[in-house]
């Protein structure tokens, strides 16, 4: 068997001036590593005719390269090696193989080349013709379709008005609170309402924004407002819900909140009732 198939490859008429030569350089790879072709730039009369392609064959990885002769004979080809990069990062570049290649003219033996004859004009090629109508009829279709949309779109009603956290609801006695031995209590009642003024003049910010998050956009929408001080009072005061802080710390804490809840309401509805 292995005899007939020798006899069958050298029985194959070798390639001519033009074709495509596809050769190929095959290497062992381990489990888990990967096979790259090495960029290669054959010597003339060879060129590269494209990128290429990489192939697993069971155990072996196999770098074809589709290549071309410009001139008949016997040529030497150097063939570059695989890179082969391991599990671990390691890299293998194999080395380059000579390759011997016998590429066979495209005229005939029996003429001599100067004799061959001229091979007539080829026909004028049909190019095809794009027309831009197509894409104008689509483009007028969407506008019909989207013109009632946006049309009613732009006469809508006003929106409606952002959602606001009353912040004129009843203060606890914080400093009873404290003095009943009751901070954590006294710290969640200082927090939200710090967070209902912050959040009643910011439309549209949601509810449960953690304090990093709403300093953010305290940052963003209210630069001139204290934003440092804000966000180190709020962090205070939800830490102190879950800590063991004492009364006079909290109490702190909350106469902060109060002077900057003042700080930070309306004038004409700015409150004198402190926290």
């Amino acid at each position: 068997m292995m005899l007939l198939s020798l006899v069958l490859l050298l029985q194959q008429a070798p390639p001519t001036v033009g074709d495509t030569i596809w050769l190929e350089r095959s290497v062992e790879t381990p489990a888990g590593a990967e096979v790259r072709a090495a960029q290669w730039t054959p010597v003339e009369p060879m060129g590269l005719l494209g990128h290429a392609i990489i192939r697993r064959i069971g155990t072996r990885t196999v770098v074809s390269y589709p290549a071309v002769a410009w001139a008949a004979g016997t040529l030497q080809v150097e063939v570059p090696g695989p890179i082969v990069i391991r599990r671990d990062g390691t890299t293998d570049s194999l080395p380059a193989e000579a390759r011997t290649l016998v590429v066979a003219s495209v005229l005939p033996d029996s003429i001599p080349p100067e004799r061959v004859p001229v091979q007539p004009e080829a026909g004028i090629v049909v190019e095809r013709i794009t027309s831009p109508y197509p894409v104008l009829v689509a483009l007028l279709a969407v506008i019909l379709i989207f013109a009632p949309l946006a049309a009613w779109w732009l006469r809508r009603g006003p929106p409606m008005p952002a959602f606001k956290t009353p912040t004129d609801r009843l203060v606890p006695p914080l400093a009873e609170w404290g003095e009943a031995g009751e901070p954590r209590a006294v710290a969640a009642v200082a927090a939200r309402s710090l967070r209902a003024v912050i959040l009643g003049q910011l439309p549209g910010v949601p509810q449960g924004l953690v304090a990093s998050r709403l300093i953010r956009v305290v940052e963003e929408q209210r630069p001139q407002w204290p934003s440092d001080e804000l966000g180190t009072v709020l962090r205070a005061l939800e830490a102190a819900q879950y800590s063991a802080a004492t009364p006079g710390e909290v109490l702190a804490l909350a106469e902060r909140a109060g002077a900057l809840k003042k700080q930070l309401e309306p004038g004409p509805t700015r409150r004198t009732a402190a926290v």
